[in-house]
């Protein structure tokens, strides 16, 4: 026992090393490039019986592998980190340029909007892109302040043209009055004059000698004209007053009609506006919205056929990166009157947003919907156009569904909006409608 205890702990520390270097190597085996030529030699050394001091050179280098892996892995996280934040305001600008082209903006904004626009779609830097986040949100609060003095405005005229009316309420209640008055008057007259004439009569019989009687007649005869020649005065004077309240009155109505005319011409536009898209002159979703339920009412009274077509333009960010925004909202308003001009009276085709458009058939199953949608891509698929002397090329997709038994309008969207997906799933420049 004696002679071995000098070498037990020696030995026993190079077993537990011989074993936390086997673990080593069944741990990092395959975790990266970089430490496997040291991994490889380490075990190449452990099967020749290489004692602690062999290996430690081997260790020495993983060791220093480790950090430089720990090294890089850091520099790859601050540049992943840096561009999570690129793609992030990248995110930002797509969807404030979405925003720019989707909100109804006023006339005396409009021009400011479109320099926004230009800033939004060109390279920024940090700096840059800070005055633009900065700049959108003031136009957005200026639009905002307009829109909620255009509304005081209106409720001011509202007010007023309230008051005006109730001035014209109580004029008319005057001249109620005066016409009462006269009738008054004018069977007072008449009650007089019966009364005048009784008494003439009752004297004319009573009278015993004719000067008596003539004197007597002339008497009430006077009497009568002085109360008509009274009558006459008060009427005329009652008539002018009349006639000046007539007229101040029809000056009144006359002002409120121009006032009111005005201001149903400027809200029409400004409804019109809010259901139009600005660039492409379609309706929008708002307008597509209304005329949806409008559409959903109709066919569940009737139950005609009622087709839903959602169409969305091929590869449209590649061409708003490629040829610039000035090419994407040429793309835009070109497909929205292709697609307007290649639709019945009876259909409805809004944008709904960004590239995609939809389309409310009446009186169309999805199959006819789909002869026509085929017609239409085909048209567009022939119609690119030129951008800087480089041709654009146009393909569009769309998804096709019909309204079915207790149908919501969100249900018809959604299949559609799948078709649209395996329209594009199946390589794009397609038409699908909907199966179950």
């Amino acid at each position: 026992m004696a002679t071995s205890t000098p070498y037990s702990a020696p030995l026993d520390n190079e077993k537990f090393l011989y074993k936390l270097v086997i673990q080593l190597l069944i741990f990092c085996q395959g975790s990266h490039r970089l430490l496997e030529p040291h991994l490889l030699a380490i075990g190449a050394k452990l099967r020749s019986g290489a004692n602690s001091q062999e290996l430690l050179s081997e260790l020495q280098a993983v060791s220093k592998t480790l950090v430089h892996i720990s090294k890089q892995a850091k520099q790859d996280v601050n540049v992943g980190e840096g561009d999570g934040a690129a793609l992030q305001n990248n995110y930002l600008l797509e969807r404030l340029d979405e925003l720019l082209n989707d909100a109804e903006v006023p006339l005396r904004f409009q021009h400011q909007t479109s320099l926004l626009k230009q800033r939004v779609r060109a390279n920024l830097s940090e700096d840059s892109y800070k005055k633009v986040i900065d700049s959108a949100i003031t136009l957005l609060l200026n639009i905002k302040d307009y829109s909620v003095s255009e509304q005081k405005g209106i409720d001011v005229f509202l007010g007023d043209l309230s008051d005006r009316l109730d001035e014209l309420g109580q004029d008319v209640e005057i001249a109620g009055q005066a016409n009462r008055e006269m009738i008054d008057n004018r069977e007072n007259l008449n009650t007089e004059i019966h009364r005048q004439v009784g008494s003439l009569k009752d004297s004319t019989q009573a009278a015993e000698e004719l000067d008596i009687l003539k004197n007597q007649t002339a008497e009430y005869l006077d009497r009568l004209l002085e109360q008509l020649l009274e009558h006459k005065q008060i009427e005329d004077e009652r008539q002018r007053d009349a006639q000046e309240k007539i007229e101040l009155m029809t000056k009144k109505l006359q002002e409120l009609e121009t006032e009111t005319e005005t201001l149903r011409v400027k809200l029409k536009i400004e409804h019109d506006k809010a259901l139009s898209d600005s660039l492409t002159g379609l309706p929008n979703r708002l307008a597509y919205n209304n005329r949806a339920e409008m559409e959903l009412k109709r066919w569940k009274r009737y139950r005609a056929p009622l087709s839903l077509i959602i169409w969305d333009i091929d590869f449209f960010k590649r061409i708003n990166d490629t040829y610039g925004h000035k090419s994407g909202d040429k793309t835009l308003a070109l497909v929205a009157q292709l697609l307007l001009n290649n639709c019945r009276e009876t259909d409805f085709v809004a944008r709904y947003g960004g590239e995609e458009f939809v389309m409310l058939m009446p009186n169309t199953h999805a199959f006819q919907a789909l002869e026509m949608a085929e017609n239409t891509r085909k048209m567009i698929q022939s119609c690119g156009f030129n951008s800087n002397g480089e041709n654009v090329n146009l393909t569009i997709s769309c998804g096709i569904s019909d309204f079915n038994e207790s149908d919501l309008h969100d249900d018809v969207f959604v299949r559609a909006d799948q078709a649209l997906y395996q329209s594009k799933q199946n390589g794009r420049n397609r038409c699908t409608v909907f199966a179950a």
